[in-house]
């Protein structure tokens, strides 16, 4: 507990007068200050807004003790109340995590990472606002809380809501499991749960409403997000939830063997008798492997380049253990709706799969590489169900290669969309499709919304070069992470948008209509669609319930309209290839 002691004493130390380490020091008087009841006092920082001067940050606040020591591979402990002032100024480090979504994967952040931060307009009024807690997405190896990254800037704009962005462990880190008491694994989702309730005890004092929370998260935070609600660890800590592109039930939520996968990281960090050892002795052992041995052994569970992309998933737990977050399925907790559900508003775009195909179809050598063993590839690459036979596997393989490929064994121009759809589809839309049935079929609508959108605008940005790592040599449509270009400013990522432009107004357009969700538990222009239930989720083929459609129109415009189209012959497809 020495660290402890330390990071307290420091709080303690650091006075209120002194000068902050920012561009935006001020004088004490202006100094934003917050004092909690269950955290402690702390000073924060102005940033500059977007289309407004200026609103307040309090950033690096800790919500966890640092999960250092013992503590790797531990369910999350709280972080006690501190006396004095917390310089609330600065950023923490990014949870540390070897990012397989950039052209040459490397290892950055810190394994002291949970700390969260807290953004609220300047002036407020005496009622408490609408309080927002995004959960990064970025296949639960990969994200960050950080403003370059996750940019408060435009949400603030609409000086309505408080947003609070956090750190969550993420890889081995965070998703290891043992199967056992020993290393019970979801330690991410745990991370997320005690930021959840630190929002509980502390936001009122921020001027926020701990009774119209709304969480929401894009890609494995959209996962996450689904997943808070279908746990009974979760219930009550929120009241709304935004998920974007993403639902608890797509094929890479759960690790089906996870203590086999932790003797096989282990053994890949060069741990003695790896497949012999006790639990409680494996966990002793990983727990003083250094962290980049650990982040780089999971290199050693890819069956073909980065793939499988997300190797460290969340497991099923037994009630029997301390604090369990998942104790069913997602599958079989959607199906059953044995859940307290709150409104929901659920998003995706088009081309979902450009995450995977656009490095493979821009790259000659891998797409060779991948057409060299093409049918084992894609059949691995799609993540089939662990029962199917042989048979099985051949008769879904050959339905799929005569649908979406043209019968061809072989990524090329001809086949390219094709292979979009087919990521898009499996991994993105048909788990939407399902999840959008299991509620209607299982949960009031009435007293439990689900409202839907689909993002089709394409702007001056795309998540397509940042997938690539540089401009790729066509254009792949609206891909996946690309609304989030109109949610988060991202000034690592991308230049800053004009303020005049069309792009800021749809940065406008869907900040409101998020910001309405939270504020409302309803979607703008909700009267304009009719509500989502079993009876217009099924009232023609090819549609589902009314959905807002953001899309682009003439060249250089947009708009927002009503649309019900869906897919419908490509989800009885997969209906019957996975028995569903």
């Amino acid at each position: 507990m020495s660290r402890l002691h330390g990071l307290l004493t420091l709080i303690t130390l650091i006075p209120w007068v002194s000068c902050l380490l920012t561009e935006e020091c001020e004088s004490p008087g202006q100094v934003p200050k917050v004092c909690t009841a269950h955290a402690g006092c702390m000073i924060g920082t102005h940033m500059k807004g977007y289309q407004i001067e200026k609103f307040e940050a309090f950033l690096g606040i800790p919500f966890a003790l640092p999960p250092l020591g013992e503590l790797r591979f531990s369910n999350p402990k709280t972080f006690p109340a501190w006396t004095g002032i917390l310089n609330a100024t600065a950023a923490k480090d990014d949870c540390v995590q070897k990012n397989y979504l950039l052209p040459e994967p490397i290892i950055t952040g810190s394994e002291d990472c949970l700390y969260l931060n807290v953004y609220r307009p300047m002036q407020r009024s005496c009622e408490k606002l609408p309080v927002m807690v995004y959960i990064y997405g970025g296949g639960w190896f990969s994200g960050s809380p950080n403003s370059l990254v996750t940019g408060p800037e435009y949400f603030m704009d609409s000086q309505e809501v408080i947003l609070v962005t956090f750190g969550y462990r993420l890889g081995a880190l965070g998703f290891l499991s043992t199967n056992d008491v020993n290393m019970p694994g979801n330690f991410g989702l745990k991370d997320q749960l005690l930021a959840l309730k630190w929002v509980q005890k502390n936001i009122a004092d921020f001027g926020g409403n701990p009774k119209l929370v709304t969480i929401f998260g894009q890609s494995a935070g959209a996962i996450s997000t689904h997943m808070h609600m279908l746990s009974k660890q979760s219930e009550g800590l929120f009241q709304a939830i935004i998920a974007m592109s993403g639902t608890a039930n797509m094929p890479f939520t759960i690790t089906d063997n996870p203590l086999e996968q932790a003797r096989k990281t282990a053994s890949l960090c060069n741990i003695s008798n790896a497949y012999e050892l006790s639990t409680t002795k494996l966990v002793k052992a990983l727990r003083n492997v250094s962290v980049a041995t650990l982040l780089n052994a999971g290199d050693g569970l890819k069956f073909w380049h980065v793939h499988h992309m997300v190797n460290y998933r969340p497991v099923i737990e037994s009630s029997k253990w301390p604090e369990a977050f998942l104790t069913q399925h997602p599958k079989f907790i959607l199906n059953k709706g044995k859940y307290k559900p709150v409104p929901v508003l659920l998003g995706s775009v088009p081309n979902e799969g450009g995450i995977a195909v656009v490095p493979i179809m821009e790259n000659e050598a891998l797409k060779n590489s991948f057409n060299k063993n093409f049918t084992p590839l894609m059949e691995t690459f799609l993540e089939f169900p662990k029962h199917f036979s042989r048979s099985k596997l051949d008769e879904s393989m050959s339905l799929i290669i005569d649908e979406y490929f043209q019968g061809q064994t072989q990524l090329n121009e001809k086949t390219n969309q094709g292979f979009i759809e087919l990521v898009s589809e499996r991994g993105f839309h048909h788990p939407l499709y399902e999840t959008i049935k299991a509620y209607v079929e299982t949960i009031d609508t009435v007293k439990y919304p689900l409202y839907l959108y689909k993002f089709n605008y394409s702007g001056l940005h795309t998540y397509a070069t940042i997938f690539n790592g540089a401009s790729t040599s066509r254009n792949y449509g609206v891909v996946h992470c690309d609304d989030l270009i109109y949610l988060f400013r991202s000034p690592l990522l991308f230049p800053d948008i004009d303020k005049n432009s069309i792009d800021a107004e749809v940065i406008k357009t869907m900040v409101g209509n998020f910001v309405y969700f939270a504020k409302y538990r309803k979607s703008l222009n909700n009267a304009n669609f009719e509500i989502c239930n079993i009876k217009t989720f099924n009232r023609r083929p090819e549609t589902i319930c009314d959905y807002q459609h953001f899309t682009s129109a003439a060249p250089g415009s947009f708009v927002v309209k009503t649309d019900n189209q869906f897919n419908i012959k490509r989800m009885k497809l997969w209906q019957h290839i996975l028995d569903e």
